[in-house]
């Protein structure tokens, strides 16, 4: 039997950046009808590599064939040309507009060479919501309207509408709950079954292993692995991306749980989001909330800050009611948040690391009515470092980092912070595998030296591996609590979705 047909073969491929070989001669095959896990801690190339293909170098060196003829891609348009197609992580859809004109986007269909002929944008934007299983989604509603996930199948359409025979896919489930993971996977094993070829980047190594034939693991701009999904394993490739062996990389946490409750909610309500919620967080504790996306694990978390209103129910905090107006009064009084979107919430991209990491500490740290940010450059310093942010340059622009880098500078904005309390939502959503052990050790160390912290995540393994207790949301309400010692991936899902020996309603 012939072998099947490369539909891209990369060759030598370079790119430099000043001062930084950022892909160093790597050559990348992938087949027709394939799918191609790519893999590699954040500033691995893995990312550059792919843009070289998308065209927005036109500098690389080496050569790139695709199905068999050589192209130079240049420019984004010559990638398009050439059968490329890109979903980036960030999606590229406008919020405000309808479905169908994001997927027409320069080139809706005129009548009389004046005026759109809306009747045909519809129907074909119908068509190609269909290919992605949203045939039944109104094209004339907004973006803003629909699921994170129908937005990442809307932009995968898009991308389809060009015709690409190569589709490269960055971190396409890192806002979908495990159940939309499902349905986007359907959607990809459907493509490939047509013959597409397509590049799956992600850091979940659990996905690795449901969906790729095949996986590439690149390291300091190098390839260093290659291989057959069903010809090798997690501890393999983990140590392929960080250069040397990782015997568990979820470590057991330190028992740091008191008796002392330093948070506690009593029926806590916002009508339509979550209801009757009770809990206590004890001190050294680090407690998870877990349930589906849309369960209301966030909406508590905001609620309780003081970023949205409450309707119903008390909040303690070491023993005394709290209700905040916002989220300054939280933090004041010892609650911190790091939010699951750190581009638009967490962080000021455009402002430089220093500003960031001291950003929750101004009025601590003020003199009367003067301050100065040179005045806590070791403290700054001292958190960076801790973090391991790379490069250790506190002067530099936030937007400059990669993604992981951005969210360890998130972090190091809180452990600056030293609140009492500390809610974390998704995060370690979209880092490397050496980032999230970054953060999960200083997440530790943080309950170790008397904090307590309540963790949001959608990745099962990460609360397994860091959780002392969790508490189960499911439709806004708690249905049951698993003690350490019950916490295991199979009784999080289980509980999640309504059943187990955990759930008590």
């Amino acid at each position: 039997m012939a072998e099947t047909a490369l539909a891209l073969d990369m060759r030598q491929v370079s790119k430099q950046f000043p001062g930084t070989l950022a892909v160093d001669r790597v050559d990348f095959q992938v087949k027709k009808g394939e799918i191609h896990a790519l893999m590699g801690e954040n500033g691995a190339g893995k990312s550059t590599l792919m843009k070289v293909l998308a065209g927005l170098f036109n500098d690389y060196t080496g050569e790139i064939y695709i199905n068999g003829e050589k192209k130079e891609l240049r420019s984004p348009i010559m990638a398009k040309e050439a059968g490329i197609g890109m979903v980036y992580q960030e999606l590229s859809l406008a919020r405000k507009i309808s479905i169908y004109e994001n997927l027409l986007v320069g080139r809706l269909p005129k009548k009389n060479a004046l005026f759109i002929d809306r009747k045909k944008a519809i129907q074909m934007a119908k068509d190609s919501l269909e290919r992605v299983g949203l045939g039944n989604l109104d094209p004339t509603i907004s973006v803003s309207e629909i699921s994170q996930c129908d937005a990442q199948l809307v932009e995968i359409a898009k991308v389809l509408d060009s015709h690409p025979s190569i589709l490269v896919m960055d971190e396409p489930t890192s806002s979908l709950s495990s159940e939309e993971v499902e349905r986007m996977f359907s959607i990809i094993r459907k493509l490939r079954e047509e013959g597409m070829a397509i590049v799956y980047i992600s850091h979940h190594m659990q996905e690795i292993f449901e969906i790729a034939d095949r996986v590439t693991v690149m390291r300091d701009g190098r390839r260093v692995g290659n291989a057959l999904v069903s010809e090798t394993n997690e501890e393999e490739l983990v140590q392929q991306m960080v250069g040397e062996p990782v015997k568990k990389f979820y470590g057991e946490s330190a028992n740091t749980v008191t008796s002392e409750v330093v948070l506690k909610l009593e029926d806590f309500t916002r009508w339509g989001f979550f209801h009757h919620v009770n809990f206590e967080l004890h001190k050294g504790e680090i407690l998870a909330i877990e349930g589906l996306a849309g369960s209301g694990r966030t909406e508590i978390a905001r609620a309780l800050i003081g970023v949205d209103e409450h309707h119903l129910g008390k909040a303690y905090f070491h023993g005394k009611e709290v209700n905040f107006k916002n989220f300054g009064e939280a933090i004041s009084t010892g609650i911190g948040y790091v939010t699951e979107d750190r581009k638009i919430l967490g962080l000021a991209l455009s402002q430089p690391v220093s500003d960031n990491v001291l950003s929750c500490v101004i009025d601590r740290y003020s003199k009367g009515m003067f301050y100065s940010n040179a005045w806590n450059n070791a403290l700054v310093d001292e958190k960076i470092n801790e973090m391991s942010v790379y490069p250790a340059d506190r002067t530099r622009l936030v937007n400059s980092f990669s993604g992981g880098n951005q969210q360890k500078v998130l972090m190091a904005k809180w452990m600056a912070a030293d609140v009492d309390v500390l809610i974390l939502d998704e995060p370690t959503r979209g880092v490397d595998i050496n980032a999230k052990q970054i953060i999960h050790n200083a997440i530790r160390q943080y309950v170790a030296q008397g904090h307590a912290a309540i963790i949001i995540s959608s990745d099962l393994p990460e609360i397994v591996g860091l959780a002392d207790r969790a508490v189960v949301l499911r439709e806004g309400h708690i249905i049951g609590e698993i003690p350490k010692e019950g916490i295991t991936e199979n009784s999080l899902l289980m509980a999640a979705n309504g059943k187990g020996e955990y759930v008590n309603v």
